[in-house]
């Protein structure tokens, strides 16, 4: 045999015990039993469970099922508590009132399991004593409070019910920031009644929704996104509006949060204009009921002219300040409410202020677009209203708080007759307006109320919730500024 006979026939035998153990171990590889798929962790809670109302010592039950052995951290409202599956949580350390726990686990592979929800802690016996003077706020916090100087405004003004608008994420993880931030404010208030605080939920934009902390009963929240037109169609708003039921001493109040579409030019004016004219029906709709209205409107008061108007340059319209305040006014009038007269408490208690509530931060524009607008169940009792401005409100947000006090002592309901209804020949510079009484004014100036005490240890008081969705969706994916 040659030496290129021999060097094939090698080649050839080398091939062959390629192929052989090639095959072999195929063969092994197919018969060797699977590697376990590593599963994502699942964490069960049952203690304590959503919704419960606690007090006193609770001792968290956490299970986690996966292959290794898992320990939990437990969030309380975004702040780290402890890292354990039974972690005793002592309730007396927190503000009563709503609060998020969260609870989290990660694997070695990276698999994680999230569970998050809302209890409530009662520990202290508290009954509302109400003297009879209580303090309202509208702000606009600034995507999703921004600044955390917002929380530091209300400790300020210190307000029995604030609507917050620009809410945005503050509903994320079951409502953990807006908690965290409840929670804060009841702690520095522990001498007041807690605040119960509601929002708008599936907001995907921090520049939309709205929230309320209110230290009476909150006896329902309904989400609106879409509000009733004149011609029959409904129409979807830019920012739901929110409609809290309120019992202030005794009486039930709605509480309505509104955010108009910003910006100017006519198509924003037309859709500001559209979205007023869709919640003055909702609020016909209610019925002859007491209804307070926070609102960032985006929109001029006609009010507002002379030394009081804006001076911008910015194209905001005055169409849904004019439907809301005159019924008679001949553009506007066909869309004002059928049921209620409606008065701005702001001007009507400072009728040579300006009172700009946004774009004084800057220096940039000086406008007022944030309203407290009341329908005729509280003629008489607005003491005063200011707005909140200075170097703390610069820092905080791009809008200033607007409050505003009543003496519910004098409360009574109203006898609605045609003389009540405004009058206006707009758009003429300065339209006619009947006053209302605000009777009460020369007195607030003169004993100077700036903050109210509440009583605590009286007893318990305790009341239920009921929480409404209307159509709602994800705030839709419109242009949301």
């Amino acid at each position: 045999m040659s030496g290129t006979e021999r060097k094939w026939q090698l080649i050839a035998v080398v091939i062959i015990i390629i192929l052989v153990a090639s095959i072999g171990a195929a063969f092994l590889l197919s018969s060797a039993p699977e590697d376990a798929v590593d599963e994502r962790p699942i964490i069960t809670v049952t203690v304590p469970s959503e919704n419960a109302v606690l007090s006193g010592i609770v001792t968290f039950n956490i299970t986690i099922a996966d292959e290794e052995n898992l320990t939990a951290d437990v969030y309380i409202d975004g702040s780290l508590k402890a890292k354990s599956n039974a972690f005793v949580w002592d309730t007396t350390l927190e503000p009563d009132g709503r609060h998020t726990i969260r609870v989290s686990t990660e694997d070695s592979a990276g698999h994680a399991d999230t569970r998050h929800f809302q209890v409530t802690i009662d520990n202290v016996d508290e009954q509302f004593s109400f003297d009879g003077y209580l303090k309202i706020m509208e702000y606009n916090i600034k995507e999703s409070g921004l600044n955390d100087g917002w929380k530091d405004i209300i400790k300020q003004e210190n307000p029995d019910i604030v609507v917050l608008v620009e809410t945005g994420l503050l509903d994320n993880t079951s409502n953990e920031s807006l908690n965290a931030a409840t929670s804060e404010l009841n702690a520095y208030f522990s001498d007041e009644m807690p605040y119960d605080s509601y929002t708008a939920q599936n907001v995907i934009y921090s520049t939309t929704g709205e929230a309320i902390l209110s230290r009476f009963p909150v006896l329902s929240f309904t989400q609106v996104d879409t509000v009733p037109l004149d011609d029959g169609t409904s129409y979807y708003v830019t920012h739901d509006f929110i409609d809290a039921l309120v019992d202030i001493n005794g009486t039930q109040v709605h509480v309505i949060g509104g955010h108009l579409k910003a910006s100017g030019g006519e198509t924003n004016q037309g859709r500001r204009e559209a979205e007023s004219e869709g919640i003055i029906n909702y609020m016909d709709n209610l019925g002859n009921v007491p209804i307070l209205y926070l609102s960032d409107q985006n929109s001029f008061s006609p009010d507002d002219n002379g030394t009081l108007a804006p001076d911008t340059t910015m194209l905001l319209g005055y169409g849904p300040m004019t439907m809301m305040l005159y019924p008679n006014d001949t553009n506007y009038g066909q869309y004002a409410s059928k049921i209620h007269n409606f008065t701005d408490v702001f001007r009507e208690l400072n009728p040579s202020d300006p009172g700009y509530t946004f774009g004084g931060q800057s220096g940039e524009a000086f406008m007022r677009i944030d309203y407290i607008i009341a329908n005729s169940f509280f003629d008489g009792l607005f003491i005063n209203s200011s707005v909140i401005d200075g170097s703390l409100a610069d820092s905080a947000s791009d809008h200033y708080a607007i409050t505003a006090w009543l003496n519910w002592t004098s409360y009574k309901e109203p006898v609605y007759t045609a003389t009540t209804v405004k009058t206006s020949t707009r758009p003429s510079p300065v339209p006619e307006r009947s006053q209302h009484p605000i009777s009460l004014l020369a007195e607030s100036k003169k004993l100077g109320i700036r903050h109210v005490s509440r009583n605590r240890n009286y007893g318990k008081t305790s009341w239920g919730v009921t929480f409404h969705l209307e159509e709602v969706g994800t705030q839709r994916g419109m242009d949301t500024t």
